[in-house]
């Protein structure tokens, strides 16, 4: 049944019910005549769902309905008990209309007790208190919201909220009443409080000027040939993919950037190497006829113009490039404007050919000849015959060659059919970064792309990332065309930060830096920037097992571009102790390198005195949905996914977002909340779906029918960063916390930052302390609430008891140790 038609019943019932309700009614008769009435045949509840007149301690309750998941009580008084309710409130305070109705209050609250349930309903058959009349959370049950309906007049005038709290579609949907909205009011540490520094920035790491051109020549996407050094740092940084694959010993599944499945066009190859030699095969061919277009695909940062780059400027020997004139196009630099502009694209391309391939001669008179001798045949032995003059004729032909400049369009056409038929050359146009447009323009692109490989018989090379080639596959334009397609793997993280790092210190000459400090000059002799960076090396690769590296690779990978970012925002960051770590004598004293706390910090902050979840690259995962409470919800939905992937080797299976919400509504979440939470998960990149949407700019809204897996970043955060102090240290700072108690003993000890963003080592030790407490408080609360045994180990598990007890107590341990020696 739907709403539609049970508004239709209750309206022709109508009459009666309140017939019925007008008149005296004992409980047996409202229950007959009114209840079953409203809760069979409006409301849609069957006889299954109900049990009644069932004999409890307090006596006998009269209905008590449920779902799998949930139960209800429903205690029917006689017409003539009527409720004393506020005339207009749709909400209220039990406590308001407690002292007023005490006796059937208490009734139904005795029942409920017994039973071990929350809800119930109490009805005379004409006014209805809905609501949670008990709490097993410590908090006081007469501070619960009611819903309160006065009349049957009133339910007409409401029916779509009515419905939409108590009938079985709803009430399954959501897995119990959902009364009210409530939005996430706790306080926070720094929003809450008056500190200052707290709305300003830190002043940027004073070395920047120098940084910045080292980032913009060696730690950004490599992929302007342009601005290289005579392409040194494409062959010495360039990292090539040899079948990598991260697996997760503990999960058993695999994380790696894998050539997606489906569609069977695509060439699984994950080894750069082979993806050089099949595309150099396909270029060259050993025939003339033309191939397909080329459709390079890959994920998000995963390195697509830098793999195009490298292969044509490195891969391609000179006589394939000399056979196959390469022309690029960067749709970066297109407009929608422009893009529909057909004619200036060709026109661009017909100066790329004229600039890079003057060896081709296209301008050269003789040459243009022959590209046109057909129509220069045609006017020659019609209106040019009796021009005998061969200088009158050379000027006609001169005319009649110089308007072709005007058509680029037709131009391009005639020079690609003199390269393919008169020097056996065949053009090769790539057509890169068309995926970072909107998706019509996109489909414009695609469209352009085969326009050009009909039209002109060349060869196309068209980058795209998966997850829009995903979408579009099956749709026009793109199901008319056939397309050979390779994917680009994303290479390992560490490589390309090494060979970065190394480019840099053996190819950079760094001179002295002259810095003021608050009046202080401090002078860096000649090399003492490549320190920082030789140190950052050391720090990164003399151990196997890097903090630092492992938080970069983790919350990052595939997307290498997300990874080099955030290595960027630790150089940049007003944080980074730039001036120690460019020191010879730094690392000497034999504690190793850059901490990782120290890093951690410089990412998440950059150049913010305090952590805030909404600016910062560190994802809070306490930090609850709208309207949500819960600081756990995350985490459990990661534990979740981690539990169904446990023992399945080499896989990562996808968990339909309908069996998430089917299991997490026992533990009492509405399915409303983990949608939330869950699109909080995917657009942090914690979780992914097994349809490639994270792929694509457009902003994507998950809902009941996506199948979603875990990244190696949600793994990260459940099994890493909540065991780390300095997680803690920072997303306390801005974690709404719902106890004064706890918030007035955090702000109390909280200490504040000075001006160069230090903050005191032993007051962060204690709030953090008082933090871990408060989560603990908050779990316990949470598993007081169970309403029905469920055997769901991320649900059962006791997060904060097992963090409280492992690593973190290790860390807290040492600092004590720390604070003791100064």
């Amino acid at each position: 049944m739907n709403i539609d038609k049970a508004y239709e019943i209750f309206k022709d019932k109508l009459t009666e019910l309140k017939k019925f309700s007008s008149e005296p009614m004992s409980e047996t008769d409202t229950r007959c005549k009114v209840v079953d009435l409203i809760f069979k045949d409006v409301l849609d509840w069957n006889e299954y769902d109900i049990e009644r007149e069932r004999f409890i301690q307090p006596g006998y309750f009269d209905y008590e309905i449920s779902t799998s998941i949930f139960r209800f009580v429903v205690e029917a008084k006689k017409s003539v008990v009527q409720f004393n309710l506020p005339e207009k409130s749709r909400k209220v305070k039990l406590k308001t209309i407690y002292k007023s109705n005490k006796s059937v209050i208490d009734q139904i609250r005795g029942y409920i007790f017994q039973r071990g349930l929350l809800y119930g309903i109490i009805t005379n058959g004409n006014q209805f208190i809905i609501g949670k009349f008990h709490n097993t959370d410590g908090t006081d049950w007469e501070e619960n919201e009611m819903l309160i309906y006065q009349s049957l007049d009133v339910i007409d005038t409401n029916f779509i909220q009515f419905y939409e709290t108590i009938s079985k579609e709803f009430v399954n949907h959501h897995g119990r009443f959902k009364l009210f909205t409530e939005s996430n009011v706790g306080k926070t540490i720094v929003r809450s409080n008056n500190f200052g520094k707290k709305d300003d920035e830190l002043i940027r790491n004073k070395i920047s000027p120098e940084l910045i051109p080292i980032i913009t020549e060696v730690f950004e996407e490599i992929n302007n040939l342009e601005n290289l050094k005579e392409e040194k740092i494409l062959l010495d940084c360039y990292v090539k993919n040899e079948d990598i694959k991260k697996y997760n010993s503990e999960l058993g599944f695999i994380f790696s950037d894998q050539p997606p499945t489906f569609d069977s066009r695509i060439n699984p190859v994950q080894n750069t190497e082979q993806t050089h030699k099949q595309l150099t095969n396909v270029i060259n061919g050993t025939n003339n006829k033309l191939p397909d277009p080329i459709i390079i695909i890959g994920g998000t940062g995963a390195g697509k113009s830098t793999f195009i780059k490298y292969f044509i400027e490195v891969v391609l020997d000179k006589s394939t490039k000399k056979n196959r004139p390469i022309l690029y196009l960067d749709f970066r630099n297109e407009t929608e404007s422009t893009v529909h502009d057909t004619k200036s694209i060709y026109q661009k391309l017909l100066n790329q050919l004229y600039e890079n391939y003057s060896n081709l001669n296209l301008n050269d008179f003789t040459v243009l000849k022959t590209i046109y001798k057909t129509e220069i045949d045609y006017r020659t032995k019609g209106v040019w015959q009796y021009l005998k003059d061969d200088e009158k004729l050379n000027e006609k032909i001169s005319e009649f060659l110089e308007k072709q400049y005007d058509e680029p369009i037709q131009h391009l056409t005639k020079i690609s059919e003199y390269l393919v038929v008169r020097c056996n050359k065949r053009l090769c146009i790539i057509i890169d970064n068309a995926d970072q447009l909107k998706e019509p323009i996109q489909k414009v692109v695609f469209i352009l792309g085969h326009s050009l490989h009909r039209n002109l018989k060349v060869l196309t090379i068209i980058s795209l990332r998966e997850g829009y080639l995903y979408k579009f596959k099956n749709k026009p334009p793109f199901d008319a065309y056939h397309s050979t397609i390779f994917h680009i793997t994303a290479p390992p993280y560490r490589e390309v930060i090494k060979k970065r790092l190394k480019y840099v210190i053996s190819n950079f000459k760094f001179q002295k830096i002259k810095l003021d400090n608050d009046s202080v000059k401090f002078e860096f002799s000649e090399g003492s920037l490549g320190q920082l960076f030789l140190n950052l090396y050391k720090t990164l690769f003399d151990s196997n097992s890097s903090e630092i590296l492992s938080f970069l690779e983790e919350t990052s990978y595939p997307n290498i571009r997300i990874g080099l970012e955030k290595f960027k925002f630790f150089l940049l960051s007003g944080h980074t102790k730039s001036n120690l770590y460019m020191s010879l004598e730094y690392g000497k004293d034999g504690r190793g390198g850059i901490p990782i706390w120290e890093f951690v910090k410089s990412v998440a902050l950059e150049s913010n005195y305090y952590y805030q979840s909404s600016d910062s690259t560190l994802f809070n995962i306490f930090y609850p949905s709208e309207n949500n409470k819960n600081h756990f919800t995350k985490i459990r939905i990661l534990e979740y996914i981690i539990d169904n992937n446990t023992g399945i080797s080499k896989k990562n299976n996808f968990i339909s977002v309908s069996q998430i919400t089917k299991d997490f509504i026992l533990a009492g979440y509405t399915s409303d909340i983990i949608i939330e939470e869950l699109n909080l998960l995917y657009t942090a990149g914690l979780i992914f779906t097994n349809d490639f949407v994270s792929d694509i700019e457009t902003e994507i809204i998950l809902d009941i029918n996506n199948e979603i897996g875990t990244t190696q970043s949600g793994v990260y955060y459940v099994n890493v960063l909540i065991n780390k102090f300095y997680y803690y240290d920072l997303i306390l700072q801005d974690t709404p916390i719902y106890k004064d108690k706890f918030f007035e003993d955090i702000t109390a000890s909280f200490p504040q930052t000075d001006n160069y963003g230090i903050r005191d080592l032993g007051k962060r030790k204690k709030v953090v302390e008082i933090f871990l407490n408060y989560l603990l408080d908050q779990e316990n609360i949470e598993h007081n609430r169970k309403e029905i045994e469920y055997g769901i180990k991320c649900l059962d598990k006791q997060i904060m008891n097992g963090v409280k007890d492992g690593e973190i107590n290790l860390e807290i341990s040492r600092l004590e140790r720390v604070l003791s020696q100064n």
